[in-house]
């Protein structure tokens, strides 16, 4: 399924449209982009807008597209969610490279997850990035993500088989870091 509308101060995160399949198609082609992706090779047109009506169609998931000032820039979602027992998969990309760098992903997890957690009774995040995948990194950790495990090796980027970081962030502590924020900025508007 689609997500709803969600406004960030950088990003809009808003349910995919089918004119927004050939947007996307670029990202994969180029290397930079899908050098840490498990996707390695551009679907087809066809694929990609089917891979758009199929998640609209998915109870277990829930799909956004990342605009930046109006631009489509990248998807984020909610993947393999396990209703029973509260946890859904995570995944980013800003496909657009002259965005990288900017903040984007960092609030865009962080949106995610407060969705996730205020408007579905999801209790975990799961994610993983690869290994050299800094900016993957620092976003899920802004997110509150946490390292929990890796895959040793398990990923060849760049001729190297590099490790499959594991991550998570469980509800109650994306809760206390969020009322400690929220506690920080109050503080912070009543000293000026």
């Amino acid at each position: 399924m689609y997500g709803p509308v969600i406004q960030g101060k950088l990003v809009r995160l808003r349910p995919p449209k089918p004119e927004d399949a050939p947007v996307m198609l670029t990202w994969f082609e180029n290397m930079e982009v899908t050098r840490f992706l498990l996707l390695r090779h551009p679907p087809s047109i066809d694929m990609e807008k089917e891979w758009l009506d199929r998640t609209a169609r998915n109870p277990d998931e829930v799909v956004w597209v990342i605009e930046h000032k109006g631009a489509v820039v990248g998807t984020t979602a909610l993947h393999l969610i396990d209703w029973r027992n509260g946890s859904a998969t995570t995944g980013t990309v800003i496909g657009d490279r002259s965005m990288w760098g900017k903040g984007l992903g960092r609030e865009v997890m962080q949106l995610r997850a407060a969705y996730a957690f205020t408007q579905l009774p999801l209790r975990k995040l799961k994610s993983a990035y690869i290994d050299g995948n800094v900016a993957s990194a620092r976003a899920q950790a802004a997110a509150g993500y946490r390292e929990i495990g890796r895959h040793r090796a398990d990923m060849f980027v760049d001729g190297k088989w590099r490790d499959h970081v594991m991550t998570e962030v469980l509800r109650d502590d994306w809760e206390k870091a969020h009322r400690a924020r929220a506690g920080a900025k109050r503080r912070r508007t009543r000293s000026v």
